[in-house]
């Protein structure tokens, strides 16, 4: 059982490094819109993976049936680098906010925006989906685990996922308490380059 679960971590751990607009993502949120923002991305992630976990584990024949679909890949990637780069340029504009001695508590409707931002940006990635299709198929289906089995799998790519990206948000955190003004602007406006190039790079790849 626990030789399962490590499984599940290092699979945890190379999916935390692989996707990098959602890196960006956290960390752009956590200093522009604070810590609980970054969370709630961070909780639409967890919940993408999910529904892939349980649409791959338990609805596998339909869902090989859609990843057979000719343009899914060019649909998903499309739609994705659009998104990036739509996020991209928002950041880019918006001028950063004044956080020094003042704690940014986001509404209720900011925090639900920044959950539908990170549970589309790792929806609409079609790594992800070629992710997960493929661990569940290698790794569960075609080597018949139980069900104990699978989800001690699933456990440990879940947790150590969701430690990742708690680390990134705690860390950039700490990082928004030094930074200065000019300094956040550039931070930000990085970040909208990296998100933009992360679309750019996306919709290249799904087209050639």
């Amino acid at each position: 059982m626990l030789g399962y679960f490590w499984e599940g971590v290092r699979a945890g751990l190379l999916l935390s490094l692989l996707v990098g607009p959602l890196v960006v993502l956290l960390i752009q949120l956590s200093l522009r819109r604070g810590t609980l923002a970054s969370f709630a991305a961070a909780a639409g992630i967890w919940t993408s993976d999910l529904l892939y976990i349980s649409a791959s584990h338990f609805g596998l024949e339909g869902l090989e049936r859609i990843l057979e679909y000719r343009y899914l890949n060019e649909v998903l990637g499309s739609v994705g680098a659009v998104l990036l780069i739509g996020v991209g340029l928002v950041i880019w504009y918006r001028k950063p906010p004044s956080i020094k001695g003042k704690k940014i508590l986001p509404t209720r409707q900011g925090l639900a925006s920044a959950w539908v931002q990170g549970f589309l940006v790792n929806t609409l990635n079609p790594f992800t989906a070629f992710f997960w299709s493929t661990l569940v198929v290698t790794q569960v289906h075609n080597r018949a685990l139980l069900g104990v089995e699978a989800l001690a799998i699933y456990g440990g790519i879940m947790g150590t996922i969701v430690l990742a990206d708690s680390a990134k948000v705690l860390g950039a955190r700490k990082l928004r308490a030094f930074l200065r003004p000019a300094m956040l602007l550039r931070a930000q406006r990085l970040g909208a380059v990296a998100l933009g190039m992360f679309g750019v790079v996306l919709g290249v790849r799904v087209w050639l």
